[in-house]
């Protein structure tokens, strides 16, 4: 039995929605955000559409470059590194995209390289498109690049998975996780499921809080989790 750690981006590494940010500053963010959230559109529909408003003031670079001004949880390098000091496999799984994700991961320094499954913005050279390799037709979850197969494809069914999360797209994640760590929405869907979690303000506190059950080795399998992902990996 191994375990695993695995960190949303998007409010959870980042202090605000990045993603949201990126198209409010390039594109049209509303009323295709309100259509979203009244479920007239799945979340892939939403990023076309939202990515086919963008200005011609979006281009690599100056992606990059909003990219570089947004700010990130001073708490992310320090948990992020001690994951790799006790030999805890971690990785981002995002709902958001790569352009903005990547240069902001790369600000954490060498230590923090883990890998990071989301969406992608390729350029043509005049345009943007969304493209979802994360997509899946097993699962019902909110998401266009689906969190739960990202934690199935690297873990094994016994595994003991930590989440860390803050939204909506979070949701569907946690029900395959054995110890939660939440805030935000994610929060109130725990408490109305029922799933255990630790409420957390910065990931500085995810950080004393997992320190402390490392060294009294108190890492406890779920069982609603652990049938979830046996149920998971059948489906798939």
């Amino acid at each position: 039995m191994a375990i695993h750690a695995f960190i949303d981006f998007d409010g959870t590494v980042s202090q605000q929605d990045v993603g949201d940010e990126l198209i409010r500053t390039f594109g049209a963010f509303e009323p295709l955000h309100s259509e979203l959230l009244a479920g007239r559109m799945n979340v892939a529909e939403y990023y076309q559409r939202a990515v086919s408003t963008f200005t011609d003031q979006a281009t690599p670079e100056s992606v990059e470059a909003f990219a570089r001004l947004q700010q990130l949880d001073a708490g992310a390098k320090a948990l992020i590194a001690w994951f790799a000091s006790v030999d805890i496999p971690c990785a981002i799984v995002s709902d958001g995209f790569d352009t903005y994700i990547t240069p902001l991961m790369s600000q954490l320094g060498n230590g923090c390289n883990v890998p990071v499954f989301c969406n992608k913005l390729v350029w043509n050279g005049s345009a943007f498109t969304p493209l979802f390799p994360g997509a899946t037709e097993s699962c019902s979850c909110f998401c266009a690049s689906c969190k739960r197969n990202a934690i199935l494809t690297n873990i094994a069914v016994d595994d003991i998975v930590i989440y860390i999360g803050d939204g909506r797209s979070d949701a569907c994640a946690v029900q395959h996780a054995d110890v939660v760590f939440a805030k935000g929405t994610l929060a109130a869907y725990c408490t109305a499921q029922g799933i255990p979690y630790h409420h957390y303000r910065t990931l500085s506190d995810v950080l004393i809080i997992l320190q402390t059950t490392y060294k009294h080795l108190d890492f406890r399998p779920r069982r609603q989790a652990f049938l979830a992902r046996k149920h998971a990996f059948e489906v798939e």
